[in-house]
Order: structure tokens, then sequence, then C-alpha cells
């Protein structure tokens, strides 16, 4: 069965600081997504529609797919001002 530690001072608030670097860069991923969605988004809607009024079917293409990748390896730089690691 699992027991409960208690946490001294120092283990409260390092677990206070902990959180709040965590819950921010959170915050921050969630504005960046939501921005980039939006654009994603709202050009693949116009496509779409566009596509239906002529009577065609859209599927997603795998330029799509391809391009969602690229963003995720290449164009993300995740700098972290204040950061005590040394980039890679």
């Amino acid at each position: 069965m699992a027991r409960y530690r208690s946490k001294d001072e120092i283990d409260l608030r390092w677990n206070r600081i902990r959180r709040r670097i965590t819950r921010e860069l959170d915050l921050q991923i969630a504005d960046w997504r939501e921005r980039a969605l939006n654009e994603l988004l709202g050009g693949a809607w116009e496509q779409y529609k566009n596509a239906i009024a002529t009577g065609t079917v859209l599927e997603l293409e795998t330029k799509y797919e391809e391009f969602v990748d690229t963003v995720l390896n290449e164009v993300i730089d995740a700098k972290v001002e204040g950061s005590t690691r040394e980039a890679a």
C-alpha cells in the first residue's frame, strides 16, 4: 500500500514553482496552437467551401499531413528565455 510522504516547506515551494512554470508553458502552447489552427483551418475551410461549390468532394491530402509534420519538426523552435540549459 502506498503511503503519503509529508512534504517540507522546501518541497512545497519547489512544487509551486514547477507547477507555475508548467502551466505557463501549457498556456503559451495553447495560445500558439489556437493561432496556428485559426490559420490552417481557416484556409482549409475556404478551400473546402470553394470545392463544394464546384461539386468536388475534398479529402485530407498528404500535403497537409506533410506540412504539419514539417512545422512540428522544423519550424517550431522552442527557445526558453532564462533557461540554464545550453542549446543542443
